[in-house]
């Protein structure tokens, strides 16, 4: 039964977090939204999170975004255990080759991450 209740107040906290971004109220603390976007997943589908400062921020966030958060540096966590390349990039920005970097380490302020697909050559 308590994994039930997490399932659905891991959904409630989901379905805040998607509502807080469909209207733009986030917490003080908030510098704007930052994007994974996994490769190999259906449409390469991008997961938002709340850009922040540093993550001793948490404090001053909602329990959604403190959960978005926390899911965004899950995703990073778990590429980085299977060896799937984690790049940091700058926006797409016309007339301007993106310089991507590799990531080291989940940072909170960082806009747009990328998780490779693992291509292995033959």
């Amino acid at each position: 039964m308590s994994v039930a209740r997490q399932s659905m107040s891991q959904d409630a906290l989901q379905r805040r977090w998607q509502e807080r971004c469909r209207q733009g109220n986030f917490s003080s603390a908030v510098l704007g939204l930052g994007t994974v976007r996994v490769f190999g997943r259906s449409g390469d589908a991008p997961v938002t999170f709340p850009r922040v400062e540093s993550l001793s921020a948490l404090d001053m966030l909602e329990a959604d975004e403190r959960w978005a958060l926390q899911n965004a540096q899950d995703l990073v966590d778990a590429a980085q255990t299977r060896r799937r390349p984690v790049m940091a990039t700058q926006p797409p920005r016309a007339g301007v080759s993106p310089n991507p970097t590799p990531v080291r380490e989940f940072d909170p302020k960082t806009e747009h991450i990328l998780i490779l697909s693992l291509t292995q050559g033959g």
